[in-house]
């Protein structure tokens, strides 16, 4: 039961990662800057400022999205999805 919660623990550490490194991606991308340094609740609250707003749909177990809009407009979407043997990939 322990070894089975410690790769749960271990897919949503690797999601939150590959979900971390996409975010500071994108706010390259859009023009925010001193982002390099910061943990995800930091980028995350940064590109929720001046317009932008980033969501995160994780409500199907192995999968996440993400998308990023500016006001109403759908600028970025990426997809991850999780194998049977814990990796990450980007769908």
């Amino acid at each position: 039961m322990s070894q089975r919660k410690d790769q749960i623990v271990a897919v949503e550490d690797k999601l939150k990662h590959v979900t971390t490194v996409l975010l500071k991606k994108w706010a390259g991308l859009s023009g925010f800057y001193g982002f390099k340094a910061m943990e995800f609740d930091e980028v995350f609250a940064l590109l929720n400022t001046n317009g932008w707003k980033v969501t995160i749909d994780d409500s199907v177990s192995p999968n996440r999205i993400v998308e990023l809009y500016q006001g109403d407009n759908r600028v970025r979407r990426e997809k991850f999805a999780v194998d049977e043997a814990g990796r990450v990939h980007k769908v």
